[in-house]
């Protein structure tokens, strides 16, 4: 009889560790991710620069201001807060979306090595005991 509960419990024990390595390995969605970091990004920018002008002041984020060398258009001010919020949304879109492309690229050779080394540990017993 306890034997019987030791292996009931193992194999939900088993079940869940599988479970757990399956949802790990799964893929990203990489227009997910993207959106998710376009969003923040672009939130950042936005906010960043309309706190430091409801911050005011004599000079006002030249270090804010440097993004506008990458962001044409940007400028500290509302109107560029939206650019920037805008530039931020494209920016974080394709960090993301390259993040999940290439986690999702490393995964699978991991996979297919974990593949190849199973065979060939099978193919090794076999040989050693035939």
């Amino acid at each position: 009889m306890a034997t019987d509960l030791d292996s009931t419990s193992q194999k939900q024990i088993s079940d869940a560790t599988e479970e757990l390595i399956v949802q790990s390995l799964a893929k990203l969605d990489g227009k997910a991710l993207g959106i998710s970091i376009g969003l923040l990004f672009g939130l950042m920018i936005f906010l960043a620069t309309n706190f430091l002008l409801y911050k005011g002041g004599d000079v006002i984020g030249p270090n804010l201001a440097l993004l506008g060398q990458f962001f044409i258009g940007y400028e500290v001010s509302f109107s560029g807060s939206l650019v920037g919020m805008i530039y931020g949304l494209i920016a974080g879109f394709v960090i993301g979306w390259l993040i999940a492309i290439v986690r999702n690229f490393v995964v699978t050779i991991y996979m297919h090595v974990l593949k190849l080394k199973g065979s060939m540990s099978a193919v090794n017993d076999y040989l050693d005991n035939p």
